[in-house]
């Protein structure tokens, strides 16, 4: 296990530094933070943040979003997974999509006015 006062800054940056990555001050200062909370597993941390690092991003600059991002990835549970798989949409703003049998092609309608209940006509057409 290793203490913050014995995981130097100058350490962090060799680390991306040897794979290619550059910090910018803002991502080291976020990642001290979380390998100051992290402090008994200092060393897998950043090895997960490095990797992270080098999955997610498309240039050698490793940036405070991507650092966010990666972090955030790290920390995500099982519930944050559900609550992003599920979704819930409104029945009256969600555009309806409809069938043009004469063009041969769906397209999507957006009505101002939605309702429970059919229109006259969609009830005649029932029982006709």
């Amino acid at each position: 296990t290793m203490s913050t006062t014995t995981f130097p800054r100058r350490r962090v940056t060799r680390s991306f530094k040897t794979r290619g990555l550059t910090l910018q001050a803002a991502a080291l200062e976020g990642i001290m933070s979380v390998l100051a909370r992290e402090s008994d597993k200092a060393e897998e941390v950043l090895q997960a943040i490095l990797e992270g690092c080098k999955e997610r991003g498309s240039s050698p600059l490793v940036t405070q979003d991507l650092m966010s991002a990666v972090v955030a990835d790290l920390t995500r549970d099982a519930e944050d997974v559900n609550e992003e798989a599920m979704q819930l949409l409104n029945a009256f703003e969600t555009p309806r999509l409809s069938f043009d049998s004469m063009r041969k092609q769906f397209s999507l309608q957006v009505h101002e006015k939605r309702s429970l209940f059919g229109e006259a006509t969609d009830k005649i057409d029932m029982y006709a």
